[in-house]
């Protein structure tokens, strides 16, 4: 069982660098943060038989180029709504609440039936509704990284890893890679780091991480 819910994650590892790339032709001391595309801060998630919720806090580009440099990096939240039974919805009116402040919004499916887009969001969500009315369902969201390991540690161990390649590629003046930070699920009970070195096109080297004990489920 174990070994066919990795290999569940290692597919959507490759998704998930797929994306990377795809959006690059439409982003003990650790590596310099001048040196990182992507950082997950903080990734609150939540979910009832209707829906799945995910309210990330990050650092990223504000427009990925997979070019080995991190520029225009900006701090943002990004929302993602998923539907989990069939219905007709292309839109979604959400109210997220710390139980004080509220941010309102309505989301919109894009092609591929998604649900996400980034948010202005400047203090702690607790839980968020969706829908309106009768129909207005609550969701409580947390903070599922918490208490484990800190955006640093992830690049450390990551820079521990890659150590040898690092230095080789230092050595003959071809190193010039970013660090691309992603929280991937494929059950959304466990989740894993996605730690990637991305230098020029389909150039990568890429990490799983157990995001509790820092222990590496898949290296390439």
């Amino acid at each position: 069982m174990k070994r066919k819910f990795i290999a569940v994650l290692l597919t959507i590892i490759i998704l998930v660098l797929t994306a990377v790339l795809c959006a690059c032709n439409m982003t003990e001391e650790p590596q310099e943060e001048s040196n990182i595309s992507r950082q997950v801060l903080a990734f609150y998630a939540g979910e009832n038989e209707d829906f799945a919720v995910s309210i990330e806090f990050l650092k990223r580009e504000k427009n990925f180029i997979a070019d080995g440099k991190a520029t225009d990096v900006v701090d943002v939240a990004e929302i993602n709504i998923t539907p989990l039974k069939v219905h007709d919805n292309n839109e979604y009116c959400f109210a997220i609440t710390n139980g004080t402040d509220t941010l309102s919004g309505k989301i919109k499916g894009n092609q591929f039936g998604e649900y996400c887009m980034d948010l202005n969001l400047d203090f702690v969500p607790t839980s968020i509704t969706i829908g309106e009315g009768e129909d207005a369902q609550s969701i409580s969201l947390v903070n599922v990284v918490d208490g484990k390991l800190t955006p640093a540690d992830v690049v450390n161990i990551a820079e521990k890893e890659f150590a040898e390649r690092i230095a080789s590629a230092k050595e003959s003046g071809q190193y010039n890679r970013e660090i691309y930070v992603k929280l991937i699920t494929g059950d959304r009970q466990h989740y894993y780091y996605y730690v990637s070195y991305i230098g020029e096109g389909v150039d990568y080297w890429a990490l799983l991480l157990d995001p509790e004990t820092g222990a590496v489920v898949s290296k390439k």
